[in-house]
């Protein structure tokens, strides 16, 4: 094993070298969501899922909510928080101006108001910190603070310079410069600044009289009593909370979260991922990552406890104008949480994409390397070709080593196939980042889905399968013969699969706009999408998801039938086209001269499934595929889901009953205007066509009647209005 690992020396070498690249993203990272004001306990943050992003906070006594959340004027719309001792501060939506408002009063003043507008607050415990838009000056504001108290008058007006990462303690200001040096303002300036001499830093997080930061090389420095930092390795940690008795940090490689202080080090959310954290005195808090929740620990009394708070869904990160100033790529469903106009931006790039990074104007690396970065250079491509080439010809036949992994895959094995590719697992490793929780874009029965990007730049969607036993391989198999024979505009491209390390992997083209489901439901954003504002755009998804199904079941050599048509398996491209996608459940058939397909179990999605199936003669038809795109076709007329579980309902029953007895207006859904005129007429083709669709099987249409009359209804909507004489 040693003669490997010195091979692989070089190739570290230079992989190191590659590290002290600097990346960001152009939205700073210390700009965030949520705040506290640690004297009156005050929690707030600004809310998700509305185009008008305002702020709720609550407060907490003794890790307690002392009465329900409250509004901090819902009328304004803001894109960054920061707190103080006792307020709080907020820079609004286009940094033209900020507020700031007392812990425990809803009445907020207005503190600045162009003309430059600014780009990062940061808030300390008597004064506020900006940054101008473009990065060329740092302005002070003092705020609740005694004109006799000498610490108050300690900052100066305006810095000129280009700083990034503005951080603020409880008596100063630290920022780091074009150079990526620490520099520090205020009464505790040169004892804080002394602590970073020499060093070359990334980020930077204040609290209290404390302040730790990220080097170049991804290792945490820390100032004060509190500098015992938890062992790890380069870039262990991300966010960073610094509190008047601990410092919490989240792990990178699970989003967990570590603390450490006085009392030794601890993990106060035990397995919980999180997104990014805050503090204030005694109070640490984070937004988990499964529901965007707040959840809050700390000292009370003499014992440490911590508390979910009851307020709203908060935003995982600042929303910005649109994708083109993320640098580091675009946070998942980011469009969603930010009510439908704006994205939110990875804090920090893969490390997948360090080469890349190589692109970005920087002199940092230079300026560190001094007269000898050439020659560094050159031995470390050298060194690290000698060594990559040395180690791929170990694992092949010409130097016969092999490295024994401890199993030997065993999996379903697949012809060549056409326009499908044969993955490896180093490459599907590489695209996701390790498939990092924060890629993650999806999950179903059959595993998760990652965001990734394959080395020659394209954006895909890998799927990893986690079912464990028989249902593993008859999926994954399943999924990649019956993709790889289905190529249509309206069926979402299988590219590859890996089965190497005994892994289960398929690589699909990536849908921009995620799935249908998440459009037909009440969301507050509903109607700021710039998709099913109307019938008419619901009608055209409906018809290019049926072209999918139809092109399945008579153009598709041999036929697919889906079994798991749902609105969540219709996908979404960058030009909101339908595709029909998740074909773990689909089986080939039927055979010429037959109408059905033998099974050996029920399977689906309840209230998608069709009511004709026989359990004791378990098979399929095609029809059972059209009836599933019926009760979809319901959800888009009414807006309701197809199974509530609350009263044990289904769609298909009680929507089609009210079609079929001239009642459609009481099922229509009343977040779109009420249909009139050609409008009215094509929208009753539509919920008519549901209504056969979920009938009795032989009453039930072929797919391609129910394309022809969607193409009939999507026509209608064009048809000039009649003109009464």
């Amino acid at each position: 094993m040693a003669p490997k690992l010195l091979l692989l020396l070089p190739a570290l070498f230079f992989s190191l070298v590659l590290l002290m690249v600097p990346y960001y993203c152009i939205v700073d990272p210390t700009s965030t969501t949520l705040a506290i004001s640690q004297a009156t306990g005050t929690v707030c943050g600004i809310m998700a899922g509305s185009q008008n992003r305002s702020i709720q906070c609550t407060t907490l006594q003794d890790l307690a909510e002392l009465n329900a959340s409250f509004p901090i004027n819902s009328t304004l719309s803001f894109f960054s928080i920061s707190g103080g001792h006792n307020f709080i501060c907020s820079l609004r939506s286009g940094g033209a101006s900020f507020f700031c408002w007392d812990g425990i009063r809803q009445r907020i003043n207005r503190v600045y108001s162009g003309p430059t507008a600014l780009s990062i607050l940061s808030v300390g415990a008597r004064h506020v910190a900006a940054i101008d838009r473009n990065r060329t000056k740092i302005r002070w504001w003092r705020y609740g603070c005694n004109r006799h108290d000498p610490r108050c008058h300690q900052f100066p007006k305006s810095v000129d310079g280009e700083y990034h990462s503005l951080t603020s303690g409880d008596v100063f200001t630290c920022a780091i410069s074009g150079a990526h040096s620490v520099h520090c303002w205020g009464p505790r300036a040169k004892s804080i600044q002394r602590r970073f001499a020499g060093e070359q830093m990334r980020s930077l997080t204040a609290g209290g009289g404390r302040m730790c930061g990220l080097n170049m090389t991804g290792h945490l420095i820390c100032t004060g009593n509190q500098s015992n930092v938890p062992s790890g390795g380069s870039f262990e940690f991300t966010s960073l909370a610094i509190g008047g008795s601990q410092t919490c940090a989240i792990r990178r490689r699970n989003g967990t979260v570590v603390c450490w202080g006085q009392h030794g080090s601890y993990l106060p959310m035990g397995s919980t991922g999180f997104e990014f954290l805050v503090a204030g005195g005694n109070l640490t808090c984070g937004l988990t990552t499964d529901a965007f929740n707040i959840a809050c620990w700390g000292l009370n009394g003499r014992n440490w406890s911590a508390v979910t708070l009851s307020m709203p869904k908060i935003l995982p990160g600042v929303c910005v104008a649109d994708e083109t100033v993320c640098s580091c790529g675009v946070y998942p469903d980011s469009g969603d949480l930010c009510g439908g106009s704006g994205v939110i931006c990875m804090d920090s790039c893969p490390f997948s994409t360090t080469i890349e990074m190589l692109h970005a104007p920087s002199k940092t690396i230079w300026e560190m390397l001094g007269k000898w970065w050439f020659v560094y250079a050159i031995f470390g491509i050298v060194f690290a070709i000698v060594g990559i080439s040395i180690n791929v010809c170990m694992k092949m036949k010409w130097c016969e080593v092999r490295e024994i992994s401890g199993s030997i895959p065993i999996g379903p094995t697949f012809p060549v196939m056409d326009n499908v590719q044969v993955f490896s697992f180093n490459e599907l490793m590489t695209a996701t980042n390790n498939f990092f929780w924060g890629f993650q874009i999806g999950a179903g029965g059959f595993g998760r889905v990652y965001r990734g990007r394959l080395s020659d730049g394209r954006l895909v969607a890998v799927k990893r399968c986690i079912t464990t036993g028989s249902n593993l391989e008859t999926g994954f198999k399943a999924e990649v013969e019956t993709q790889a024979k289905a190529r249509h505009v309206n069926v979402v491209s299988l590219l590859g699969y890996c089965t190497e390390n005994n892994a289960r992997l398929c690589v699909f083209e990536f849908m921009q706009n995620k799935d249908l489901l998440r459009y037909i439901h009440p969301r507050t954003w509903f109607k700021r999408s710039p998709l099913f504002s109307s019938w008419k755009m619901r009608t055209k998804v409906l018809l290019d998801a049926a072209r999918g199904i139809e092109y399945l079941h008579r153009y598709c050599e041999p036929p697919i039938i889906h079994r798991d048509i749902k609105s969540s398996n219709i996908l979404l491209d960058e030009n909101w086209v339908a595709k029909i996608s998740d074909f773990g459940l689909a089986v080939f058939g039927p055979k010429p001269g037959h109408d059905r397909v033998n099974v050996a179990t029920m399977t689906g999605t309840t209230g998608y499934m069709d009511p004709d199936f026989n359990v004791d003669v378990p098979f399929v038809t095609q029809q059972s595929d059209v009836y599933s795109f019926g009760v979809v076709i319901l959800e888009v007329v009414t807006g309701q889901k197809a199974y509530n579980s609350s009263d044990d309902t289904q769609l298909a029953t009680f929507a089609a009953q009210r079609i079929a007895t001239g009642r459609l207006t009481e099922v229509l859904d009343k977040r779109l205007d009420l249909p009139v005129g050609r409008e009215r007429e094509a929208i009753e083709m539509v919920a008519q066509l549901a209504q056969q669709c979920v009938a009795s099987g032989l009453q039930r249409p072929k797919i391609n009647a129910v394309v022809t009359e969607l193409e009939n209804a999507v026509a209608r909507f064009d048809q000039p209005e009649a003109i009464d004489n």
